[in-house]
């Protein structure tokens, strides 16, 4: 079925548009209400209109790297998706498998960057919440070696029922012989999604998932919500949660997810960088069209790369995104393990770069100029039991598998 495959990627889910006006602040900022107060007027710079979303900033990211590239999103026939299909058409052509729907209003998302202030955003689900089985375009899923579906915690119809209707996405994509990927996403706990037993839909969904990239803090919550909600309350103003998580927790996490059936765990840790846990020779062996030139390589490997020192620091919007652009594109280019955590992490800081998810990307090529270079990480030690250094990969205790030759 492999040889039918004309389309490397497809990259389905969540769509909206981004709004991202550019706050023009002089001077140290440490709570919100230093900028945000009733009755004032802020002089803002350039807002930045672009699509947004996973299925943009993943999917336009992966194809600008260089992959041929597919979308499947849903839009509503209203000024703001007039305004995505619109910006799609002038600036990476037309993609077919974006609906556009009647009576549906589009999603959007306002994003609030204030300097030296954890960015937060304004969301509406729009379209997304009726997104489902019916609205995926299969032709394009069977043409593709590998699928990423984005988001669903923000997309209702998706997580209903026990998320039976994602369930069947992903065993008709894996009955079409294409490898999967899913990203998550955080939902608002006191929303409807926040009230799902997430631990009991990941039961359903991970064995049918060949590549897990979630965010640490993502997975924390879906796999251990009261404990979260716990740290979360004791969060001081510019705490997260990753901030009180170690490195032998989040190794559990991604041991977790292996254990429940998923092939590859790439866990993103936001300024910490990657971690990657992988499964045995068996269950890589089942990855469907986009599988691992070298099962060797990939099979039963724990390993952290840290980020790279970026040139200057903008925002972290979409940065998630493309990191994982970076190793679904070395993936699929057969790289191996290390060199795909590598694409990752400079896409991702690439992206920190520019105020939106895309601007950064001047290509696959660029970024290997950039890491052939000699690229630096960050300085990280990791003093935890097992762990060791190794070129710039810190490598777990149960990394067993073969180095890159």
């Amino acid at each position: 079925m492999a040889e039918n495959k004309d389309i490397e990627i497809v990259a389905a889910g969540h769509t909206c548009l981004d709004l991202i006006p550019a706050f023009t602040i002089e001077g140290k900022v440490d709570k919100l209400t230093d900028v945000l107060l009733p009755g004032k007027m802020i002089n803002m710079g350039k807002c930045v209109v672009v699509g947004g979303g996973p299925v943009t900033n993943s999917g336009v990211s992966i194809r600008r790297l260089g992959v041929k590239t597919e979308l499947i999103g849903k839009v509503g026939n209203d000024d703001f998706g007039r305004q995505i299909l619109d910006w799609y058409e002038k600036n990476e052509g037309h993609f077919q498998g974006i609906k556009s729907v009647e009576g549906e209003s589009t999603s959007y998302t306002i994003a609030i960057c204030i300097p030296g202030i954890d960015r937060f955003y304004l969301h509406h689900c729009g379209a997304n919440d009726t997104f489902g089985y019916e609205d995926m375009d299969f032709d394009l899923v069977k043409r593709s070696k590998l699928m990423l579906f984005g988001y669903p915690p923000w997309m209702s119809k998706i997580y209903e029922n026990t998320g039976k209707e994602l369930t069947r996405i992903l065993k008709k994509a894996k009955e079409l012989g294409t490898t999967t990927a899913l990203d998550l996403s955080l939902p608002d706990v006191n929303s409807r999604a926040g009230q799902v037993d997430w631990k009991a839909i990941l039961k359903d969904w991970v064995p049918l998932t060949d590549i897990m990239v979630p965010s640490a803090e993502e997975v924390f919550y879906f796999l251990h919500k009261e404990k979260f909600l716990a740290i979360k309350a004791k969060l001081g103003p510019k705490e997260a949660i990753l901030d009180h998580m170690s490195v032998s927790e989040i190794s559990d996490l991604g041991k977790e997810l292996i254990n429940m059936g998923t092939a590859i765990a790439m866990v993103k840790c936001g300024n910490r960088g990657l971690y990657i846990r992988t499964s045995d020779k068996d269950r890589l062996s089942k990855l469907g069209a986009a599988g691992c030139k070298d099962i060797e390589n990939w099979a039963n490997r724990e390993l952290w790369f840290p980020v790279y020192q970026e040139e200057k620091f903008v925002g972290a919007l979409g940065s998630g995104d493309s990191a994982i652009a970076g190793f679904l594109s070395a993936f699929v280019k057969d790289n191996s393990i290390e060199n795909c955590l590598r694409y990752a992490n400079a896409a991702g800081s690439m992206n920190v770069t520019v105020p939106d998810g895309l601007s950064w990307n001047k290509g696959f090529d660029d970024l290997t100029k950039r890491i052939k270079a000699g690229w630096k990480t960050r300085d990280m030690k990791i003093d935890e039991a097992g762990w060791k250094l190794q070129s710039q990969f810190w490598v777990g205790p149960d990394n067993r598998g073969k180095w890159e030759s």
